[in-house]
């Protein structure tokens, strides 16, 4: 069991996400310190793999956890398995369950990542984001003739965050994250390939949320792809008082795509917006251009929102034909930062200051049973919009006007 000893720990960062923050690896400290890239853990003591072949699909079981009532976040250490087999992943669901294999409430999980710790993300030599979920993730499936592809022995990092706000102890808890997949003997034809990528305001080293005072707060970064491509599938992660996410193409001034915040009557975001642009060919995008990634939040409070903020842009992207992706570097002080945030992190986060990226396969921008013309929800993209800030150099900019 993972037991009540972690999470003093945890609390303490409840409080104080910015000491989280300064606890952060940093490309800065990796360099000074010359450190390369830490060990994976050997397997995960709470984690198991069952592959049911017939019904092409793989579940990976985490737990038993003891979750108390009331108990605030807990952090499970990190979990490493492999997928055992070759084809295309095209979906996954995410479930809560006690020992008997009864559901739970799905308030149990906060969030749980999939890290391929062995490829690079889009925007940054990172380790790629595969697949992120949290307590109102439905199950997503990509359409048929897409697929992310998959080889046994591909070694998945399983970073993952549990609550209990639902009032009585659950001593014994599993989440279950179930992996459709298809094989190439399946169909007539072959899945094209599709590649998640992953976009945050902070950047791709260190926390990912930051404070929201009273008036407008800005948040932009910017990047380039490592390939060209085309995004076919595109959403969002924001937090409470968010009022525009958007992607814009730096280079050419142009919007390419802007959530919706979707709120409730007493103002709590229930969610963001997504859109699915396979029909309209997608939007392209290539390393000769700077892009950023732009939120802004507007606190009407005298106070900071309790919270924090967050922003970030996750989907799928359809790589352009003989494209090759650039090899993994080890070597490179972002993915070592990243990595060792990555892995160590979990022992000094929790609340908002412990969020896990969000980043993975924005399966909702692609799930084919919402299709709707090249929208979905009130995601829109509109390629002749003006951009309305001005570009800043690569990285991270921010902006507060308190009031």
């Amino acid at each position: 069991m993972i037991r009540r000893s972690i999470l003093a720990l945890l609390s303490a960062a409840i409080v104080l996400p910015s000491a989280l923050s300064a606890q952060q690896m940093t490309v800065a400290m990796v360099e000074d310190m010359d450190l390369a890239a830490p060990e994976l853990p050997a397997g995960g003591d709470i984690v198991r793999v069952e592959n049911r072949s017939d019904e092409r699909f793989v579940d990976f079981v985490i737990g038993p956890l003891d979750l108390p009532a009331d108990m605030g976040h807990l952090r499970p250490p990190i979990q490493v398995a492999e997928i055992p087999v070759d084809g295309w992943l095209q979906g996954f669901a995410v479930t809560m369950e006690d020992g008997a294999g009864s559901a739970l409430p799905m308030d149990l999980l906060h969030h749980v990542n999939f890290i391929d710790p062995d490829k690079r993300d889009l925007f940054a030599p990172i380790a790629r984001r595969v697949i992120a979920a949290g307590r109102e993730t439905r199950e997503k499936k990509l359409p048929s003739l897409l697929g992310y592809p998959i080889e046994a022995g591909d070694r998945m990092i399983i970073s993952s965050m549990f609550a209990n706000p639902i009032g009585t102890d659950v001593p014994e808890a599993y989440l279950r994250v179930r992996i459709f997949y298809s094989l190439e003997e399946d169909g007539f034809m072959q899945p094209r390939d599709v590649y998640p990528f992953y976009l945050d305001v902070m950047g791709p080293v260190g926390a990912k949320d930051f404070a929201v005072p009273p008036g407008k707060t800005v948040h932009a970064y910017e990047a380039s792809p490592v390939i060209e491509g085309r995004i076919l599938g595109i959403g969002g992660h924001l937090h409470d008082y968010a009022t525009v996410l958007r992607l814009e193409d730096v280079t050419e001034g142009k919007v390419l795509w802007e959530a919706e915040p979707e709120y409730d009557g007493e103002g709590r975001l229930t969610g963001v917006s997504e859109s699915i642009l396979l029909m309209s060919g997608g939007i392209k995008v290539t390393p000769e251009h700077t892009y950023r990634i732009y939120v802004e939040y507007e606190n009407p409070m005298a106070h900071p929102t309790p919270d924090g903020g967050m922003g970030e842009i996750g989907g799928v992207i359809w790589a352009s034909k003989d494209v090759v992706w650039p090899e993994l570097r080890r070597d490179d002080p972002i993915y070592v930062a990243d990595l060792i945030n990555t892995l160590e992190a979990p022992e000094k986060a929790g609340g908002h200051g412990g969020h896990g990226d969000h980043g993975g396969m924005e399966m909702d921008a692609m799930d084919h049973s919402r299709m709707d013309h090249g929208r979905m929800d009130h995601g829109t993209m509109s390629s002749g919009d003006q951009a309305s800030e001005p570009a800043h150099e690569h990285g991270a900019a921010e902006e507060h006007d308190g009031r």
